[in-house]
């Protein structure tokens, strides 16, 4: 009796905690109440199994989602064989239980009804192929804001959610065909999305049509996605009317419709805070308040609409959320990396979309002189992130805050991985050498040691499942590390970029090598890896190390091959989730979106052009002024409208004495502007 009270009450505990998103804490309550799971109670067994999926799947936990799934089969005798035809006749022998179509509100907390029944949105990531892994948090993306209305009528269809093996099947395929989706095994959720269809027969299909727009997106097919997001017809209360924007969001950014998409966004997040407006509060409305997901999602469209200031001001209002993820720290930096893109910042030795020369006329006559000055931007906002509420969100100094706390979350999250690996692999060598000497017992008889399986093939078809769920979890297994991969690159390319902006050259040259050595690094990041190292070590005065980081890429004498290719520099961003949702993209190329005008991105061309000056300017402060001429003259042909590559081949023109041939090219330069002074010139 005491147990069960202690049971229950952690179990209130991890609830309170689901309700207030605070996520990671609510699995650490329930996880050693599912580890110790056989001697509870069968309702409380299964309010802590519903809770638990709720959870992990908001958590991306795909493994703990699949154990649970498969406890809940063997345990309960649920697991589906693929039989349709059974499924189908079942359905049919039970009336058909008309359900209202607003259902969506979550139980109270206090309430006998499953606690896994509240309405959350997902946060999935997408592949690198869809927006995401732009992490967009989308019901769309990971199907958590799915199928509540159905859930919470099977709990409240009997107190003591001893439901009937039908209800229990069909909520449990939910959980299925949400973490297929979420592991992104479209082929296998379009199966068991429609069993799942054919199973709930007769009910209300809400659940089942979002599930499958949810599909869709994820499938690329947004038309059709839109036309099933538009089908139910519970759209009156503000969360589903939140739901419903910011799911239509997702859709238009897919779409790169980045400014409808804005507005979609708004007004979600208008729906959703209208819920804490109501009196008196209530704990289920704080659960079904996604404003900081969607905040988020409105972040990104700023990002991509090219307005850094407000993607910031929205990435604040995620924070209090999304303060644990690596890749939110990524996109806050990238709003001061934008802003100093457009101008809006200044930093030594930064470009600008914005960058001119500014060239001043000194003394007349024979002792007239043009006098140039360093590149400056053209921006009179140069200062507005330097101080007061500006300098808050958008500095390079926040910037390098931000990219050094997504650094240390990346780190511990390898690390956690690390450890959870090898404590695996030191159980299953356990395993293997108690049943080395058990003729009678193996591993597998082990995990397959609930519920006798009905003789009909039932225990086939649900060891065929079990096959499926593992190969879904290699497979997301994989991607994880693939899109983690592409998040360090671009923390470690944007860290050494803002270290050489603040002029900290040893840092820079640190995190540019840290770059270069991670393993199956692309070649965009591996160029700017040792373009960004080439110049720490020439502020440091190290000019042969510097080149040295360049003359990898010569071949034959002076020739320099492309450091990438157009396949190289597309694949780099990573674009999917909705929590994904985004694309990663380093210094030079953070925005991918086609409407954006300040994306930094270059060319294979462009890259090998920035080469050849460098390796120019290097050759010219080692004297060999032949050498610097060609190498020059060629960069700036690949460069034609880069004040900087304009600006060296002037100051080797200048080194060889032709002053005419130097005034000519500042004259055919539209980033030019000539202006007066009045201090006298030196005779």
């Amino acid at each position: 009796m005491l147990m069960n009270m202690i049971m229950n009450l952690l179990n209130l505990q991890a609830l309170i905690l689901y309700h207030l998103h605070d996520y990671e804490s609510a699995l650490s309550v329930l996880e050693p109440l599912y580890r110790n799971i056989e001697p509870i109670d069968e309702t409380t067994a299964l309010h802590v199994c519903f809770l638990l999926l709720d959870i992990t799947l908001a958590l991306q936990d795909a493994s703990k989602a699949a154990d649970v799934i498969q406890y809940l089969e063997r345990s309960f005798g649920v697991a589906n064989t693929g039989n349709q035809n059974e499924i189908a006749s079942t359905v049919q022998q039970q009336p058909a239980q008309p359900k209202p179509a607003k259902s969506s509100t979550p139980p109270d907390s206090d309430s006998n009804t499953c606690p896994g029944g509240s309405e959350i949105l997902s946060v999935g990531s997408f592949s690198d192929d869809t927006l995401e892994f732009e992490s967009f948090y989308s019901t769309l993306d990971g199907g958590n804001h799915l199928g509540r209305p159905i859930l919470n009528e099977f709990s409240r269809a009997s107190a003591d959610l001893a439901a009937t093996a039908a209800d229990l099947k069909v909520r449990l395929q939910i959980y299925k065909v949400r973490l297929l989706l979420l592991t992104r095994n479209l082929k296998v959720a379009k199966r068991e999305l429609k069993l799942l269809m054919n199973m709930a027969r007769g009910r209300d299909s809400s659940t089942e049509l979002l599930l499958k727009s949810q599909l869709e997106y994820a499938r690329g097919n947004y038309r059709k996605a839109v036309k099933l997001l538009s089908t139910p017809n519970n759209r009156t209360e503000p969360v589903m009317l939140a739901m419903f924007y910011n799911n239509l969001g997702c859709i238009l950014h897919q779409q790169r419709s980045n400014h409808t998409s804005v507005l979609c966004f708004s007004k979600a997040l208008k729906y959703s805070l209208s819920l804490r407006s109501e009196k008196p509060l209530k704990l289920s409305a704080l659960s079904q308040d996604k404003s900081c997901l969607i905040s988020y999602n409105c972040g990104i469209q700023h990002l991509m609409c090219g307005k850094p200031l407000l993607a910031a001001r929205c990435f604040r209002e995620a924070m209090p959320l999304l303060y644990h993820r690596p890749l939110f720290w990524l996109r806050f930096a990238e709003c001061s990396l934008l802003a100093l893109e457009m101008g809006f910042l200044t930093a030594s030795g930064a470009t600008s979309c914005k960058d001119e020369i500014e060239i001043y006329v000194v003394g007349s006559g024979k002792w007239r002189h043009l006098v140039i000055s360093p590149v400056n931007s053209g921006s009179h906002l140069s200062d507005f992130g330097s101080s007061g509420e500006h300098g808050n969100l958008i500095s390079l100094r926040f910037a390098r805050q931000c990219l050094l706390n997504a650094q240390l979350l990346m780190d511990a999250s390898e690390q956690k991985k690390m450890v959870i690996s090898d404590t695996e692999e030191c159980n299953q060598v356990s395993q293997c050498q108690k049943s080395s000497g058990q003729n009678t017992m193996s591993v597998e008889s082990k995990v397959h040691s609930g519920p006798t399986a009905n003789a009909n093939g039932e225990q086939k078809g649900a060891a065929s499942l079990n096959a499926t769920l593992q190969s879904s979890l290699a497979m997301y297994d994989d991607i994880i590390k693939k899109e983690n991969l592409k998040i360090r690159q671009a923390i470690l390319g944007d860290l050494a970029f803002v270290e050489l902006c603040l002029e900290n050259p040893l840092k820079a040259l640190s995190t540019a090598n840290s770059l270069l050595q991670v393993p199956d690094c692309s070649r965009m990041y591996l160029f700017l890896g040792h373009v960004y190292a080439a110049e720490a070590l020439c502020l440091l005065n190290r000019l042969k190390e510097a080149v040295d980081q360049l003359t990898v890429y010569l071949r034959d004498g002076n020739a320099i091959e492309l450091p990438y290719s157009v396949e190289n520099r597309e694949k780099a961003p990573v674009e999917k989730d909705s929590d994904g949702e985004d694309s990663v993209t380093p210094a030079m190329t953070k925005l991918t979106s086609e409407e954006s005008q300040h994306s930094m991105s270059l060319k294979p061309e462009e890259a090998c052009g920035v080469l050849y000056v460098d390796l120019g300017m290097a050759a010219a402060v080692q004297g060999e002024l032949e050498q610097a001429n060609y190498l020059v003259s060629r960069g700036f042909a690949m460069l034609p409208n880069s004040p900087r590559a304009l600006l060296a081949s002037i100051y080797v023109d200048l080194l060889q004495g032709k002053a005419q041939e130097a005034i000519g090219k500042l004259r055919r330069c539209r980033n030019v502007r000539f202006k007066t002074s009045s201090v006298a010139a030196s005779r």
